[in-house]
This record gives C-alpha cells, structure tokens and sequence, in this order.
C-alpha cells in the first residue's frame, strides 16, 4: 500500500470469526473438577449456545461484535459461518437466510467481509452429524454450491463470497478436492480448520494415514487460495506442503491459549516462507494488537530467542504489519485501500517514545490508542467510537 502518515497503520484483516462465539465470553472460564477441562468440553458449550440462537439473535450478535472489531482496529472479518438452520434443523425459507444476516450487520457497521460459507457435512470422520449438530448441516455439494451461487448477488468492493471446509472431520475427504475446485472456478478463497488438536490429527491419521494437511494436498486442496487455520500441531512435512502450495495460516494466538490448544510452530512456519494472518476467532479478546504482539510472543516463548517474525532487517513491527494487513487481506481475497487505523498520539502508551510508532503500536499498544479508523476511505471511528454506535448497539 501507499505510504501512510506516521501516525496511521494499516487496517487489520480479521481472517478468522465464529460471530456467534461471542456469546460465551466470560461462561466458559470455570470447570468441573469431575472433568479434564479441554477444547471438547468447550466444545459441548459452544453446541448449547449455537441451539438456543435465532436468526434476529444471529444479526444483533454480529452487529455488536463487528462494532468492537471496527473500534478495535479490525475493518475487515473472514465469517466462517456454519449456523446455516433454524435451531431444530430446519431449513428457513430463504436458505442463506443466516448468511444474508451477517451480512447486513457487516453493512450496517461498515465492515469489509468475507462470508465463507461453511461445508459441515458429518460429525467425525465416518460419523453421522449428531443431534446437537443439526443446525450446520450441508448435505451435499449441489447444496453448497446453490447456496454459495444465491450469495453471489451480494457481492461488491467491500463484501465477497469464500468457502470454508470445516475440517477433515466434517467434510467427506472425496467432497476436498471437488469443493476447492469448484471454489476456484468461482474465483473464491477456501478456508479450513487444520491441525487444531492432537486428537484431530491422530484420528486423521488412523483413519487415512495422513496429517489433515497432508490429507488436503492430497486431494487437492491446499493451494494458493486456501487458508489453514491454526496448523497448531504441524508438522515439518506439512509445513513444507504448505510453503510448497503457497498456503497461508491464519493464527488465533488468544482463541489457542484461551482453548489450550498448544503453541503453533510459529518460527518454522515464518521461516519456511508460508504466509501468516491472524483471527479473533471465538472473541473471548476483541483486539488485534494482543493477537499480533502474541504471534511473536509465543513465537519467542517456544524457541527461547527474541525477535524471530522479522523483516530482511530484522525488525519486527514490518513484518507484523505485513501479517495484519497485506497477508491477511490476501487470505480474504479483499482489497484493503482505504483502510486504515489513526492513533492517538497523545494516549499515554504512545507518548513521549522516541522509538518507531508502529513497534510501540503493535507491540506495547491496544485498542484504546486509537483515534479513528477507516474503511474504503469512510470514517467509521472517530475519538475512539464509532460514529454509528448508538444507533447500531444502544
């Protein structure tokens, strides 16, 4: 992009939202001593609050989260979106009725997004969708493909259309390399969740002698448009697959730590040459510095050295800004002119620094830093807020 005043980053590309999750923050932060507290537990939760959601609860929740995004610095979401029914499984009358409502809230704030239509076909690898997982059904291609083509009205500067494959659990591995194909013939980008859990990849394996990565390139399904997110538990040869495939990895660093997932092989994957992003994911933090300072963070953490995701000169705040902007934009096939954040330059944390701003921004800042924030050239935030805010959440 051009060059931006000293005072203005880059907007940040959200690659990675379940809008809904949102919902839960604050719930899930206390166990069962009775039960090893894990993803899976988590997961039950999330089912219980994806059952109880209606369609104008899906909208107002969006619209809500989307505000804190744009106020946090966020002015553009990849939705991975998989409440495609009404709460008993039904279908609603128009289909896409669900899509169509994040959407509109993306609109109504002002959002750039990505809604990335989400193939959720069983509940396991060879296991039937469970009850609980009545709401995400896609029960066949064709469906997913009228689906998609019935959203591609709605496509403009600031929206388009992506597919997501949920995983190698939910999506039939002779349904991979077909879905990716057909979201290359429609100019779509593909997402998909990857090597998220230790038990994801060792049931993949028992299954099918592969990694879920590996598994992906094997039919054809890791390319250039696709993003894996998390690849937590990568391993050497699939971090290889994805350099070779021009792959990108969308990290969730405050999702992964609030779930217990692990440490992803941030340092490997950097230095490998594979493109990085990052997403908010379930929302339990809303702020895209935490999750950028934390790409490096764990990144450190992991390998016991300061400053490893670094440009040709070995400073960190251009190569984050390359993963908040450039790369993530790159993963939601949008394009990012006219999105930026400006700070303010008297907030105590950016004051008196005689350092570069964008190093204090990214790796001391958070979103009370900013002033104001533009999406396609309009000023959405202005001292802070949006300037929609009262009319758009009361």
């Amino acid at each position: 992009m051009t060059e931006l005043p000293l005072d203005v980053l880059p907007g940040v590309a959200n690659v990675h939202s379940h809008a809904f999750q949102r919902r839960l923050r604050g719930r899930v932060q206390a166990r069962n001593p009775a039960v090893r507290d894990s993803f899976w537990t988590w997961r039950e939760a999330m089912y219980d609050e994806a059952l109880t959601l209606s369609l104008s609860d899906v909208e107002r929740t969006a619209r809500a989260l989307y505000v804190e995004m744009v106020e946090s610095g966020y002015t553009a979401v990849g939705e991975f979106h998989y409440l495609h029914h009404q709460p008993d499984g039904t279908a609603y009358a128009d289909p896409v009725a669900t899509s169509r409502a994040l959407l509109r809230a993306a609109a109504d704030v002002g959002l750039r997004i990505t809604l990335l239509f989400t193939v959720y076909a069983r509940g396991g690898i060879d296991t039937p969708l469970s009850d609980r997982q009545r709401r995400f059904a896609t029960p066949s291609i064709e469906a997913v493909w009228r689906a998609v083509d019935a959203l591609q009205a709605d496509v403009s500067p600031t929206v388009q259309i992506g597919l997501a494959l949920h995983s190698v659990r939910a999506v039939p591995r002779e349904w991979l390399g077909q879905l990716t194909a057909g979201a290359r013939a429609r100019s779509m980008v593909v997402h998909v969740h990857a090597s998220e859990q230790p038990a994801e990849v060792a049931a993949t394996r028992d299954a099918y002698g592969l990694t879920p990565i590996a598994l992906l390139d094997t039919e054809g399904a890791l390319t250039d448009v696709t993003t894996i997110v998390h690849g937590t538990w990568a391993t050497s040869d699939d971090i290889a697959r994805l350099a070779t495939r021009g792959s990108t990895v969308c990290l969730c660093p405050t999702t992964e730590c609030d779930l217990g997932d692990g440490v992803p092989p941030t340092s490997a994957l950097f230095r490998a040459g594979v493109p990085l992003c990052v997403g908010s994911d379930s929302h339990v933090v809303v702020d895209p510095f935490a999750e950028l300072r934390l790409v490096e963070h764990l990144a450190r953490a992991a390998t016991n050295e300061r400053c490893v995701v670094v440009d040709a000169h070995g400073q960190v705040a251009p190569a984050l800004t390359q993963i908040a902007h450039r790369h993530g934009y790159r993963a939601l096939g949008l394009d990012g002119t006219g999105d930026t954040i400006g700070l303010d330059l008297g907030h105590p944390t950016l004051a008196s620094t005689n350092a570069d701003l964008a190093s204090v921004a990214w790796l001391s800042g958070h979103p009370g830093v900013i002033d104001r924030v533009t999406v396609a050239g309009h000023e959405l935030v202005r001292n802070g807020r949006h300037v929609e805010r009262a009319a758009l959440i009361g």
